[in-house]
């Protein structure tokens, strides 16, 4: 793995809400994802476990093979475009939480620069922002 990823990242800590339904509503795929209560396990040998306590659902653009934040982060921004003002009404009915993860593995140093444009629409999503880099 070298080169940024961009994550869409939706939660809830609501057992009543249903994760499966809300993905069927947003209607974009490909999704991962995880609910309150199941078991997740970690490890090389799968030996470590534990309980999910919040459902999500996660939208990735994969890595790209870039230096630069803003082309990963326009490949989320195409991803959901399309539908967006679905995605949004989801998020405020249900009081989601929102999040962009950026994950940065470069040899080099990455170009990070967010435009305002970008910035407008996480923030309509009320999103934060996370840079995990390695």
């Amino acid at each position: 793995m070298n080169g940024i990823m961009v994550e869409l990242i939706l939660w809830t800590e609501n057992p009543e809400i249903d994760i499966d339904n809300i993905s069927r509503i947003i209607n974009i795929y490909p999704v991962e994802k995880e609910s309150m209560g199941n078991i997740k396990y970690y490890g090389e040998l799968k030996n470590l476990n534990r309980v999910i306590d919040a459902s999500s659902l996660v939208y990735s653009t994969g890595y790209i093979n870039t230096i630069e934040v803003e082309q990963a982060i326009r490949k989320m921004i195409n991803i959901i475009k399309p539908k967006f003002n679905n995605l949004l009404s989801i998020i405020n009915k249900y009081s989601l939480n929102t999040k962009f993860c950026i994950v940065i593995v470069l040899d080099e140093k990455p170009v990070i620069s967010i435009p305002l444009d970008i910035i407008e629409i996480m923030s309509q999503l009320h999103a934060e922002i996370d840079f995990d880099i390695y």
